[in-house]
């Protein structure tokens, strides 16, 4: 075995015993070994929901109230052949979402109910639920909420910090990118 082929296998057995990640290792080395069709996940951005926009965000108005946008249901993945009598498979509504709110900086975590269209303020962050949706009982269950969190900080006229759905089911899906906060959906109701 040659020098090369050595220290790419003293490279990989410190990568599988967890003392390197792969950002480390050098990118000539990780790059010959790892195969480009493997089918490793892409970090592609999410397009927001039909009949949104990033770059408006709804502005408060003399009794300081947001307008919520309703935005769309979730939509089911579709299948080649609808049945002729419509299963009870369409996402239901709800007018209350129960999210978890957590701080990294402290460590905790708060539950909090938040009505649609109620704006409620975490630290410096300002949430606003604009839809709940759940899944039918004859589906596994989930629920989705649409969140446009903004930040006091901002610019006015800044678009918001997140403006997204995020899953009960796959809360990394589509989550925040807020290096203090995190939140999470625990149902709608």
């Amino acid at each position: 075995m040659n020098g090369r082929a050595s220290a790419r296998l003293a490279l990989a057995g410190a990568f599988f015993l967890g003392l390197v990640t792969p950002s480390l290792l050098p990118a000539c080395a990780w790059a010959q070994s790892a195969d480009s069709s493997s089918g490793q996940i892409q970090d592609q951005p999410l397009a927001p929901p039909p009949g949104t926009s990033e770059t408006t965000v709804p502005m408060p108005d003399s009794a300081g109230t947001t307008p919520p946008a309703a935005p769309p249901a979730p939509q089911a993945p579709s299948s080649a052949a609808a049945p002729a009598v419509a299963a009870p498979s369409q996402w239901v509504p709800e007018q209350q979402a129960q999210l978890t709110v957590l701080d990294k900086i402290y460590g905790s975590a708060t539950t909090v109910s938040a009505r649609l269209g109620t704006p409620f303020a975490i630290r410096f962050l300002t949430v606003t639920v604009l839809a709940c949706w759940v899944r039918p009982p004859s589906l596994p269950p989930d629920s989705a909420v649409f969140l446009q969190v903004t930040d006091s900080h901002a610019a006015p006229g800044s678009p918001p910090e997140f403006r997204g759905w995020i899953f009960q089911a796959e809360p990394a899906l589509s989550g925040m990118n807020d290096p203090a906060t995190d939140i999470s959906v625990n149902g709608c109701g």
